[in-house]
């Protein structure tokens, strides 16, 4: 297949419109929903157990 100034421009043009509709309906569906936590700050961040701390401010010698 011989590729021409005028092809490569269309194929060019025609990757480019996809691109760009691809971009606008990730736009769109980023805008639609709430942002998620990601999973490392939700692993990171889960409410623990409550433990009372020490009585006087230091941690008990292990």
């Amino acid at each position: 297949m011989e590729w021409t100034p005028e092809s490569l421009k269309a194929e060019i043009d025609y990757r480019q419109a996809a691109l760009r509709a691809d971009a606008a309906h990730y736009r769109v569906g980023r805008q639609a929903h709430p942002a998620r936590r990601s999973w490392w700050r939700r692993l990171g961040h889960r409410p623990g157990p409550d433990v009372p701390g020490a009585g006087n401010g230091h941690r008990d010698a292990a």
